[in-house]
C-alpha cells in the first residue's frame, strides 16, 4: 500500500485526475485509499447511519432553503445505493458518502434536551448523552431543561416542559432529546401512553421539530450498512 506521502503528491498532480476535480475531494479520497477494506467498512455502516439519521432530521426544516433542499435531495439518492460488497466498498463510494454527510452536517439544526428524573439521578452525565446523541442526527445541543421528581404531573404543568413549548413555538429549535417516552406521560394518565407519545410527536411535528427518544433509539453509529 502507496505511503500517505506518494499519495498526497499525486492528489496534487495535474495528472491525478480531471483538472476540473475540486482539489479538496482528491485530497478525501487520497485519505480514504489508505485505510484497508475493513476499515471503510466500518465507516461506510456509520456514514450511512448518521446520513439517514440526518435526513430524517432536516426533513423536518419547514421551509429548507434551496442549498439545504439540494442537499437533501443528493443524500437520499445516496441512501438508495449500497455499496456492491459491503466488507469491501470501493474508495470512490467511501468518499462520495463521506461528502454527502458532510453537506447536510453543514445544516445542523439548534436542539434541546428535556428530562424529567428523580432526585439523585446523575444530570451531568444524563446531559452528556443527549449532547452526543443531538450531534449525531444533525443537532447541536443549545438548550437543556428538566423537572425533578414530577412524574406524576400533567406535561403541560412541568416548568421544565413548558420552557420546551417555548421554544417550539418560537421555532427556535428543530430537535427535541428526551430520555424515554415515558418521562412525557405520567402513569395515573387515563390515556393510552402510546396514543399520548403520538400526540406530542404531532404536535412537535407541526412545529417543525423532530424528537428523539434515547431510550428506544441504537447509537447513530452502529446497525445499518
Amino acid at each position: 500500500m502507496a505511503t500517505p506521502t506518494v499519495e498526497y503528491t499525486a492528489a496534487l498532480k495535474s495528472d491525478f485526475s480531471h483538472p476540473d476535480h475540486p482539489l479538496l475531494e482528491r485530497l478525501r479520497e487520497a485519505l480514504t485509499a489508505e485505510q484497508w477494506p475493513d476499515e471503510r467498512a466500518a465507516s461506510v455502516r456509520v456514514n450511512r447511519r448518521r446520513l439517514a439519521e440526518a435526513v430524517e432530521t432536516l426533513s423536518c426544516v419547514p421551509s429548507p432553503s434551496p442549498v439545504l433542499a439540494y442537499a437533501l435531495w443528493r443524500a437520499r439518492q445516496m441512501e438508495l445505493i449500497l455499496p456492491a460488497d459491503p466488507d469491501c466498498p470501493t474508495v470512490k463510494y467511501t468518499a462520495s458518502l463521506s461528502r454527502r454527510l458532510e453537506e447536510l452536517l453543514v445544516h445542523r439544526v439548534a436542539a434541546a434536551a428535556y428530562t424529567c428524573t428523580r432526585e439523585r439521578v446523575d444530570l451531568d452525565t444524563l446531559l452528556e448523552r443527549m449532547g452526543r446523541a443531538s450531534e449525531e442526527r444533525a443537532g447541536s445541543l443549545r438548550f437543556a431543561h428538566g423537572d425533578r421528581s414530577l412524574h406524576d404531573w400533567p406535561l403541560s404543568e412541568r416548568p421544565g416542559w413548558q420552557r420546551i413549548q417555548h421554544h417550539a413555538q418560537d421555532r427556535q429549535i428543530g430537535l427535541l432529546i428526551v430520555g424515554s417516552a415515558d418521562e412525557l406521560v405520567p402513569p395515573a394518565q387515563p390515556r393510552d401512553p402510546a396514543w399520548e407519545r403520538q400526540n406530542i410527536q404531532a404536535w412537535l411535528g407541526n412545529c417543525g421539530i423532530r424528537m428523539v427518544c434515547l431510550a428506544d433509539c441504537l447509537p447513530a453509529g452502529g446497525g445499518a450498512r
